[in-house]
């Protein structure tokens, strides 16, 4: 289940502020495989303690149990499921996938075969900050509220989006500090817990890590994509 709501984690981006929609990018796509994508981000991480390297193969298997979890879910308001419509195969179904489950957090990468792809589902995040910043996810009879905080995160992808969000049951409560960062066709996300004091030196650190996870796959991207068609 882990796996799936981590898969949902970068589609729930959808109720949150975000940049214009981006006019098609100049830079060159990444072009990795899966296999590529892992010894990437088990490199990136190998200074972490125990950090769990999920494959490509192992995301996409949960692909089903993610739409299930999300069609199971009463989200109030309704609209601000529209990222939703979609299934989950058809928003990521196309993209090459990985991600590390760390200590108390989660780094996650999706490659879209199509850069267009990703275009439109950042579009469909669009206008839904007002309407969405506070919202409601009921799942197997039991409701938890949600309140969205805009973060300030500029990182060297082309466009960022960030916030902490708050969720309660009414009896305890629970923030995570979340980004999404978008460079061509390349989607990293972040996911962590957080408190107030921490906000400021997360952002700091996750602008870090974006910029250099970004920094290696382009390098590694370009680089296969100029490869002989043999070696890959």
């Amino acid at each position: 289940m882990g796996a799936a709501l981590l898969l949902g984690s970068l589609l729930l981006g959808g109720c949150s502020q975000v940049e214009p929609v981006p006019e098609p990018s100049a830079k060159k796509s990444v072009n990795l495989d899966s296999s590529e994508l892992q010894r990437i981000l088990t490199q990136f991480t190998s200074s972490e303690d125990n950090p769990k390297v999920l494959s490509d193969q192992k995301l996409r298997a949960s692909i089903p149990l993610a739409q299930q979890w999300l069609e199971s879910a009463k989200i109030k308001p309704s609209k601000c499921g529209v990222t939703f419509a979609q299934p989950v195969s058809g928003q990521l179904g196309t993209a090459t996938l990985g991600a590390v489950e760390l200590k108390d957090s989660y780094l996650m990468v999706a490659i879209f075969h199509n850069p267009d792809v990703l275009k439109k589902q950042w579009s469909a995040m669009n206008d839904l900050f007002n309407e969405c910043s506070r919202y409601s996810v009921a799942t197997d009879g039991k409701s938890r509220a949600y309140h969205l905080a805009a973060q300030q995160l500029n990182s060297d992808a082309e466009h960022d989006q960030s916030y902490v969000v708050t969720s309660s049951d009414g009896t305890t409560s629970q923030q995570q500090f979340v980004v999404h960062s978008v460079d061509a066709n390349v989607l990293i996300g972040i996911q962590q817990p957080v408190t107030q004091t921490q906000t400021a030196e997360q952002i700091e650190s996750a602008t870090g890590i974006i910029n250099n996870l970004l920094r290696e796959l382009q390098h590694a991207g370009q680089v296969s994509a100029t490869a002989p068609s043999g070696n890959n």
